[in-house]
């Protein structure tokens, strides 16, 4: 099955985006095509971008969703299959476990980092998008780029998978297996939205209420 990488950028990552997509392309297993949406080339996306190579493939694909600032290691992509074939669901380095309604989508929910050390695979319900993988015969979010919310790809991706009933495993990884670049915190979606996260948390109990049987009808 052809490994597909969806990766966006945006003004200010030129030199980080390059990095990254080196790290991808010199990893032990080659990625058949890596489709990049550069923001400041057509409609501004945001981190959605990473999205829109999902409308390129019919046939089913490994898509990875990653980055524009972070280094992947040599056996990312090997690890990414691995790990599929293992769990036959959507898989993850990074995101959060929902520990209930009303709280904060930043402090208060149980976080899973890909630059700690996390020994532990468990189940979670929101990816972290810059290290997710998943095979399209499984889940296939097409127009997920086309999504209204923006500056926030791990949610929107994660309410879609709640809705479809997928499974979002995160896998237990050593620290500094993956790696980010240097850019100041203020530049990065964190930086700019956490103090100001309404919407954020709106989605994430969404999501909780769906996982959980709390919809009301």
């Amino acid at each position: 099955m052809k490994v597909v990488i969806g990766m966006a950028t945006m003004k200010g990552r030129e030199k980080e985006v390059q990095k990254a997509m080196k790290s991808l392309y010199e990893n032990t297993v080659k990625p058949y095509d890596l489709i990049l949406w550069d923001n400041t080339k057509g409609e501004d996306l945001t981190d959605n971008g990473k999205f829109y190579g999902l409308t390129k493939y019919k046939e089913p694909i490994i898509y990875l969703t990653c980055d524009d600032d972070i280094i992947y290691p040599y056996n990312y992509i090997e690890k990414c299959i691995k790990d599929l074939k293992l769990h036959n669901c959507i898989i993850t380095f990074h995101g959060r476990k929902l520990l209930g309604e009303g709280r904060d989508y930043y402090r208060q929910h149980k976080a899973f980092g890909c630059l700690q050390h996390f020994p532990q695979t468990t189940q979670i319900d929101v990816p972290g998008t810059g290290c997710t993988a998943f095979c399209t015969s499984y889940f296939n979010p097409i127009d997920l780029h086309k999504a209204e919310d923006k500056k926030m790809s791990d949610l929107v991706f994660g309410l879609e998978a709640a809705k479809f009933g997928k499974k979002i495993m995160h896998i237990g990884h050593i620290g500094k297996w993956i790696m980010e670049q240097p850019i100041p915190v203020e530049k990065t979606i964190y930086g700019m939205e956490n103090k100001n996260c309404e919407r954020q948390n709106q989605i994430a109990d969404e999501i909780y209420r769906i996982k959980n049987n709390l919809i009301r009808k």
